[in-house]
């Protein structure tokens, strides 16, 4: 059996290789899918506390980290150091207002009124302010029309006037949890995904899985052409089994995903140059079975239709809307109960979560993926059996 799979594997393999379209899928989009890391990996990203962000630079945007839920704050801080840094928690303790801070110890007057000029005018902010050493040269504008900017103006000016209020603000954040260090995430947290830490092998696992999901519709199409040439009855008429056939498109399904990853693994391990914590066999393991999940499952779910046309818009259907309800494009952590229920659905949830713990040096990751990627395969291969025998009926 296993023989006549791989015979007939390698036949419908020539065929995949010889259609234009598989450069696209199987080598350029997975090349591009990576090298997108490079360009991602240097948009600016904030270190999001609670309410309270450092900005790296003065310059750098807000619209990215925004909580839309709370009143925007661009706090220009002048002073840059332990005491200035308090008044910027205590003012995001209030848990209405998102509180940015962006140091600006060593620029002049006129870089600090350009930058925040064009903040008001490209950014999305709600106020400005300019700390200052001496209370009375601290500013404080209004950007648009937000009836919550009389509340911060209000909090603003009795932080400014009672520095006892700061310390109090700032250690009752601290007793609730609200910790102002450095540390993004937690690694015992092992049921949560940190985005800015994630974000890079996200965006890079979206557009992989595009790659991925048509990968396996090349494959149902030398399938559907083997049923309209009558190839497919000729083989069960043969030596060959219906099992052998379905394992020669396994064959066929695990060798492309292989292809495709080893192009993404070669290009990471060679051509990036950016650090995301994770290693190569990592990044080819997950990559490598959550590719296997999506080549599977277009093919799958085109058994059900004998039509190509209709299983393309099907795949691209499930890629576009798995990818977005699954939080690689943004940070869902903020969602509702249901949504993110929802978003374990997806293969990339799993393979996010994965990530996120080889990032953090947990070995549980390997278990999580693997067992994601078998219980999709369990249903994928039941769908697969249920399309074929109402294929044949038809």
């Amino acid at each position: 059996m296993i023989k006549n799979a791989l015979r007939m594997a390698k036949s419908s393999a020539k065929l995949i290789l010889r259609n234009k379209a598989f450069l696209v899928i199987g080598i350029l989009i997975p090349f591009l899918a990576t090298m997108l890391m490079q360009i991602w990996y240097r948009m600016p990203s904030t270190e999001i506390f609670t309410q309270y962000a450092n900005l790296e630079t003065m310059d750098t945007q807000m619209a990215y980290n925004i909580d839309f839920n709370c009143f925007p704050v661009k706090v220009y801080d002048t002073i840059c150091d332990e005491s200035s840094e308090k008044f910027c928690q205590a003012l995001g303790e209030a848990g209405i207002f998102q509180i940015f801070r962006a140091p600006c110890k060593d620029a002049s007057e006129e870089q600090i009124k350009a930058s925040y000029e064009e903040s008001a005018m490209v950014d999305r902010v709600g106020a400005i302010v300019v700390l200052r050493e001496k209370k009375e040269q601290c500013q404080l504008f209004s950007v648009g029309e937000d009836a919550r900017f009389e509340l911060f103006e209000k909090s603003f000016n009795q932080l400014l006037s009672n520095p006892a209020g700061v310390e109090a603000a700032v250690a009752n954040g601290k007793a609730q949890g609200r910790t102002s260090d450095m540390t993004l995430v937690s690694v015992d947290d092992q049921d949560s995904i940190e985005f800015s830490q994630v974000r890079e092998f996200s965006y890079c696992l979206a557009i992989a899985s595009l790659a991925f999901i048509f990968g396996g519709v090349m494959i149902l199409n030398t399938v559907l052409t083997e049923k309209r040439d009558n190839v497919y009855s000729r083989i069960l008429l043969s030596r060959a089994s219906k099992k052998s056939y379905l394992l020669s498109k396994l064959i066929l399904s695990i060798g492309i995903t292989l292809l495709q990853t080893i192009v993404m693994t070669l290009s990471f391990a060679f051509v990036i140059q950016v650090d995301v914590h994770l290693t190569i066999w990592e990044f080819f393991l997950v990559f490598f079975l959550d590719g296997l999940v999506f080549n599977l499952l277009s093919m799958a779910a085109g058994l059900f239709y004998n039509s190509l046309a209709a299983s393309s818009v099907i795949s691209f259907t499930i890629w576009s809307i798995s990818a977005l309800i699954s939080g690689t494009y943004f940070d869902i952590s903020g969602a509702s109960d249901f949504f993110q229920k929802l978003s374990l659905l997806m293969p990339q949830r799993w393979a996010m979560f994965s990530v996120s713990r080889f990032m953090n040096g947990n070995s549980s990751g390997y278990t999580l993926i693997l067992c994601a990627t078998a219980a999709y395969l369990v249903i994928i291969f039941v769908m697969g059996l249920l399309g074929l025998k109402l294929g044949e009926e038809e």
